[in-house]
């Protein structure tokens, strides 16, 4: 017994001396950041509220304040030069891994270290409602518990590393379309409930130091003008002690702003300036007390994260950095999610496989999203580099056609007739004029340019090119044409205006339909211009009603055809939202590839669902691999060919067609009165299709793997002393090799609640690996507060006694065991 005491004596004086020493810690910090701002004059305050630059904080010289670097994120570095292209963060939900998102975020602090940088602008929380938000890859799926776990580990990977992260974009950024005008309106229960979750775990478990404000108003408010949004909650509800950043221009009125409790206005201090703010100090609209507050803020992280002396560049980190690769394709491996695999054609098998063909745009690009979240890396590997190596290991041959090649051949350069194609000319501007600054023959228009267009002579931002040709066909025909851009782009033919979309924007495309007459030749112009950001054109023509498809049948030459499409940077990204459908040219390009008699194996890249009807049922395998980063190549393969075995499971539900999803008719704005209400309230994503009783085309939590699972010997424990119910449950390998899968627990009241709740949510999860054969038991535990609601009277969540099933699966559609617990 005196062993025993004397421990716990020793525990108690641990305690103490430890929460004594914090205690010291925050006072000190206090005192500093107090000394400081007394020594700061008021135009000095003034200024420092403004960021500069376009990537830092100031620079105060006289008092050893030294500037804040910031870089873009949050799936690597982009800003200042090339860096790790990481896997889109809905691809590190998607790994359902939370020790992986910790190492994804350290190698982010690593990179930024490297560099001299401060201040990540990462990770990106918002909740997902629809598959067409733009951002929709830069985010964490559509649970707000799965959501907060990635983003807490992300958090803190980026700051052990000295490296302050920002979560963003506070609040309620769920769309890009007319993202500067329109009001998401939320009552407050969902807000707590779905939208705000990630941020707190953010500022209370993470201890993230910076938050992000969004360009979107909330309630009829713009975030970075709100004071219920920026003080009452962030900072009084929460306890938030860092600095609260806008997103680049997202600044509208100074005295709003001012007052509700925006810190550092970026890019530039545009509204918060320091001329508009001395004068409005003199109005009385803004006190003294306000900007000392806001400097107060900035200060105190800039002290915490010693940050004042400056941060130089750590040479011993290199920028090319092989832990970074080594991250970027751990994550790129567990992230893939296997969603089908009819007759186990997947893995690929060497036995029955001889020949492999590989096929879609997106099999020979560096496919990524678009915005600022994008990533120049020093190198990446391509689907098809990734499958050729595979196949060559397993002494398959792997041949990559591109769909444009079959095309009827009726482009020529010239009224010779002798070569194919276009005569090309490149000028420095977007309007066309001068002369041009290039000239070259090209053979197709199929381009994607997220640095420029790679030729020299040619500005890498602001430029517009010239495609002439002649168009003679040798039969009289219909023939459909299709142009597509971004930006604008237009078509003549023998100098007729017939598409014409001269107007910038995300990237859309535009069908024609000409009868040509045989042997005879029609000049042909297309023009584009592309006026800053990714740059892309693609210009196809077919045969109307063609039977005879030459690209169909050459893929008949393979054992096998693995389909690479979906959406890209060219037409998923930053500042508008996507189609739900497939692009164009991907629908064009599957039309002929499911003709073809053989396995179809399709490789999906985008942020979220596609509708998929047209064309799943016909397909032998299913990847679903989001934006895979630099390293995605090698991963994809790596799947496909068996070396590694999928373990990825989704992070929001692919619903069978837009119109099934709960925010249907809540998403857009029909009446343009710039209001979107969330009506469906806190039943988004699978909670939604819950109550509503609607099959989906995969649930979320979905994935398959190459082994196979089995859960038993379920028990749940009662509440102890602490509210917490301790779970415990068998997990059996049933299969032939090591594979992972995810126990998901959701929990849901078994009789009426006192509010209408869910049937479901998820409230814990777990990634457990095993052996081939291997059997495990699983301990889990659920805190008292996985079974509370937020109380919209008490301003807090509260917990609604009675019995809750516990609900133990592989998704939320696939519930393996089931027991109740009371509740008190």
């Amino acid at each position: 017994m005196k062993f025993k005491s004397l421990v716990l004596f020793c525990v108690l004086l641990f305690i103490c001396f430890y929460l004594s020493a914090q205690q010291k810690v925050s006072p000190d910090l206090d005192a500093k950041v107090e000394e400081l701002l007394s020594q700061m004059t008021q135009e000095e305050k003034l200024a420092y509220i403004g960021g500069a630059d376009w990537m830092y904080t100031k620079n105060i010289a006289r008092l050893g304040i030294h500037r804040m670097k910031m870089t873009d994120g949050p799936q690597g570095l982009g800003t200042h030069g090339k860096s790790t292209a990481y896997p889109a963060t809905v691809m590190l939900a998607a790994t359902w891994n939370e020790d992986l998102a910790y190492q994804y975020g350290k190698a982010l602090g690593r990179d930024c270290k490297a560099r001299g940088i401060n201040i990540l602008l990462g990770p990106a929380v918002n909740i997902y409602r629809a598959a067409m938000c733009g951002r929709n890859f830069e985010y964490m799926g559509e649970d707000p518990y799965l959501t907060s776990h990635v983003a807490v580990g992300y958090i803190k990977g980026v700051q052990d590393q000295g490296v302050m992260a920002t979560v963003k974009h506070f609040a309620a950024n769920n769309s890009e379309y007319d993202r500067n005008n329109i009001s998401n309106d939320i009552d407050e229960r969902t807000l707590h409930e779905i939208y705000f979750p990630a941020f707190k775990a953010a500022v209370q478990e993470a201890k993230v130091g910076a938050v992000m404000t969004s360009y979107n108003l909330m309630n009829g408010i713009y975030t970075t003008e709100n004071p219920w949004l920026l003080k009452d909650v962030l900072r009084n509800q929460w306890g938030f002690k860092g600095m609260v950043m806008s997103d680049w221009g997202s600044t509208h009125y100074a005295i709003p702003a001012a007052s509700s409790g925006l810190d550092l206005e970026m890019a530039g201090g545009e509204k918060m300036n320091p001329k508009d703010m001395a004068y409005y100090l003199k109005t009385g609209h803004v006190t003294m007390a306000m900007i000392d507050e806001k400097v107060r803020h900035i200060l105190r992280v800039l002290i915490a994260f010693g940050f004042k002396d400056g941060m130089e560049a750590d040479k011993n980190i290199p920028l090319d950095d092989p832990a970074s690769i080594e991250t970027a394709l751990n994550v790129a491996r567990e992230g893939i999610v296997l969603l089908k695999n009819k007759d186990n054609n997947l893995p690929v098998n060497p036995k029955k496989v001889r020949n492999i063909i590989v096929t879609g745009k997106n099999a020979s690009r560096n496919v990524h999203g678009g915005g600022s979240g994008a990533v120049v890396p020093f190198h990446f590997v391509t689907m098809f580099d990734g499958i050729r190596k595979e196949a060559s290991l397993n002494n398959i041959q792997a041949e990559y056609v591109d769909e444009l090649d079959f095309l009827p051949k009726i482009m020529f350069t010239d009224e010779k007739l002798t070569e194919q194609g276009f005569q090309a000319e490149y000028f420095n501007n977007a309007k066309l004029e001068g002369k041009p600054v290039f000239r070259q023959a090209e053979k197709k228009i199929n381009y994607s340019w997220t640095g420029g267009t790679g030729i020299k002579e040619v500005s890498k931002d602001v430029f517009s090119v010239r495609w002439s040709g002649i168009l003679r066909s040798d039969e009289t025909s219909d023939y459909d044409f299709t142009l597509g851009g971004d930006d604008g782009y237009r078509l003549y033919i023998n100098d007729e205006l017939v598409i014409n979309d001269w107007a910038p924007g995300g990237y859309r495309s535009t069908n024609y339909t000409k009868s040509l007459q045989k042997a005879t030749s029609y000049r042909i112009r297309i023009e584009y211009y592309q006026q800053g950001g990714g740059a892309a054109v693609n210009f196809s023509w077919k045969k109307k009603g063609d039977a005879k498809d030459y690209y169909a049948e050459y893929l008949n030459k393979a054992d096998l055809v693995i389909a690479c499409f979906g959406h890209n940077s060219d037409t998923e990204g930053e500042g508008s939202d996507r189609s739900f459908g497939l692009p164009e040219s991907d629908k064009r390009m599957l039309s002929s590839v499911m003709k073809a008699k053989k396995p179809v194996i399709g490789v999906v890249s985008a942020g979220g669902n596609i509708e998929m009807q047209e064309w799943e049922p016909k397909l032998s395998g299913l990847l679903w691999t989001w934006y895979a980063g630099q390293e995605g190549g090698t991963a994809i393969a790596e799947v496909l060919f068996g070396k590694v075995n999928p373990s990825g499971k989704l992070p929001m539900t692919f619903e069978k067609k837009w119109e099934d999803n709960p925010a249907y008719n809540n998403y857009y704005d029909p009446d343009g009165d710039k209001h979107v209400q969330y009506k469906e309230g806190i039943f988004i994503g699978y909670r939604g299709y819950d109550k509503l009783k609607r099959e989906v085309q995969y649930p979320f939590g979905a994935g398959l793997s190459y082994t196979s699972f089995k859960a038993s010997d379920l028990s749940v424990s009662a509440p102890d002393a602490k509210g917490e119910v301790t779970i415990t449950c068998r997990l059996s390998n049933t299969g032939k090799r090591e594979g992972a899968q995810v126990l998901q627990v959701y929990v849901g009241k078994a009789e009426k609640a006192v509010v209408e709740r869910p049937e479901k949510e998820l409230k814990r999860f777990m990634k457990v690996s095993l052996e081939p054969g291997e059997a495990r038991f699983v301990e889990i535990k659920l805190p008292k507060d996985a079974f509370s609601f937020y109380d919209v009277s008490a301003k807090d969540f509260v917990k609604d006694p009675g019995r809750y099933n516990i609900m133990l699966g592989f998704s939320s559609r696939e519930i393996k065991l089931q027991k109740s617990v009371a509740i008190y």
